[in-house]
């Protein structure tokens, strides 16, 4: 079974990477990090981590762990082209059939602000006298945004007490209210995060 506690120190780089970012996203925007010292060829199988498998860490209203609708994408994404393992479901897991992977899932809404600035009318002094200008200098008007953030960490922990081992995490931001509804936008992150797995495989039909 999962190591309760080793899941509780994966997903806790989850809020701390979605609170590093402070720049505004025009859209869904992805990064992946891989680890270099790791044969993603060896792998076959993987899991998810569910709710009732571990010990939530503390969050806020803000954010969510191990979210069923993320699992369930990410069960697509990890089964088909180009990552293409066999999936385990949790309930089915023993001793005898450990999967090489699990993976896991947080999501974050913060609330971020900001300036944009638009045209303001004015008067300027030149030759022939005073002249109203529509555009006669910019005005900042501060505006508030929500940024939601999703991370999604790859790796298989270690025995009890020890820190788990990512070998693929992929982090999407967007801001929210603006472009496709949030489950769109979580559908198309978490399909650009496993288009970059670093081994690209080749479905079989049984897959």
């Amino acid at each position: 079974m999962v190591g309760r506690s080793c899941f509780v120190l994966f997903l806790g780089s989850i809020f701390l990477a979605a609170s590093c970012s402070n720049d505004a996203v025009q859209s869904v925007t992805v990064d992946v990090k891989v680890n270099p010292d790791v044969d993603f060829a060896e792998f076959r199988t993987f899991s998810v981590v569910t709710k009732d498998l571990v010990d939530a860490p503390d969050l806020d209203q803000d954010q969510q762990a191990f979210n069923e609708l993320v699992n369930g994408l990410i069960v697509q994404a990890m089964q088909a082209e180009p990552v293409c393992l066999t999936y385990i479901p949790p309930e089915a897991v023993t001793e005898q059939t450990q999967p090489d992977l699990w993976a896991a899932n947080g999501l974050a809404r913060e609330t971020e602000g900001g300036y944009v600035y638009d045209c303001c009318g004015g008067y300027w002094w030149g030759y022939w006298g005073w002249y109203w200008d529509p555009c006669a200098y910019w005005c900042p008007n501060y505006v508030e945004y929500d940024v939601g953030t999703l991370l999604i960490p790859v790796g298989f922990p270690r025995a009890e007490g020890e820190a788990p081992v990512a070998v693929f995490a992929g982090l999407a931001q967007s801001i929210l209210d603006t472009g496709p509804d949030v489950q769109t936008k979580v559908r198309q992150a978490v399909q650009e995060i496993f288009q970059q797995w670093p081994y690209k495989r080749i479905c079989s039909p049984s897959q």
